[in-house]
């Protein structure tokens, strides 16, 4: 597997669920959006950046990395005690384990969505993520996928974008019913015939995915397509 997907497979399995994991608390909200609420980390942690900006699937969101000498549980503790219990039918949070190794704990409060997302690190610590973002109107939710080459019916299931200085990112993931071939030709005749420079384009992992890498006046585009029992997945992360 490709350094890339790795980095796919981070960013889509810890950054996107922080946003999606929270829409059961979101029915519970009044629509109105205050201030943003006080959301800190747990203490004693050493705290960075994902990003200085980063939306995903169309929401803006900060979101920060956390490593700390307190356990998992020590964690959600922090969270179930700074954070009102609320009542059975309106709770103060909820939490979710389905996402093994991953524990997750999130809160909606004045219109902002909250997550904490913490697994086991090292001997007796954890590392994870504090996610916040507003919450969106969910009867317009926001494109995805906008202005990004696709062939006819493809589903984009994944839109995520990140600004940093100097460098700005995005990793678009999509599914479609056409064969690893098929894309290949399709992303090689449409970024060759925009004026890309064509670096990379093989088979790997046994044939069962294509890589390509094209470039033009400092971007460049990867691309990796692999056949799932699904269809086929397209994964593309744009850099400039």
């Amino acid at each position: 597997m490709t350094i890339f997907t790795h980095q796919y497979i981070k960013l889509r399995s810890a950054l996107g669920l922080i946003f999606f994991m929270g829409f059961p608390c979101m029915m519970l909200w009044s629509g109105i959006v205050l201030a943003a609420p006080k959301f800190p980390p747990p203490p004693g942690s050493k705290i960075g950046l994902i990003a200085d900006s980063m939306v995903i699937n169309g929401i803006e969101m900060n979101v920060r990395q956390f490593n700390s000498k307190r356990s998992v549980e020590e964690v959600l503790e922090f969270y179930r005690e700074f954070w009102p219990e609320g009542t059975e039918k309106y709770p103060g949070y909820t939490e979710t384990d389905v996402l093994e190794p991953w524990q997750i704990i999130t809160r909606v409060e004045e219109g902002y969505l909250m997550t904490v997302q913490v697994t086991a690190a090292g001997r007796r610590g954890s590392t994870g993520l504090l996610g916040m973002s507003r919450l969106p109107d969910l009867e317009n939710l926001p494109k995805l996928g906008n202005k990004v080459p696709k062939m006819s019916g493809s589903r984009v299931f994944n839109d995520i974008k990140t600004r940093d200085p100097g460098k700005n990112g995005r990793t678009v993931a999509l599914l479609n019913d056409f064969t690893i071939e098929n894309n290949a030709n399709f992303y090689r005749d449409y970024y060759t015939g925009h004026g890309y420079g064509l670096d990379l384009d093989k088979s790997v992992s046994g044939g069962d995915s294509h890589a390509q890498r094209f470039s033009k006046r400092g971007q460049v585009v990867t691309i990796v397509i692999t056949k799932t029992a699904e269809g086929t997945v397209v994964v593309m992360q744009t850099e400039n």
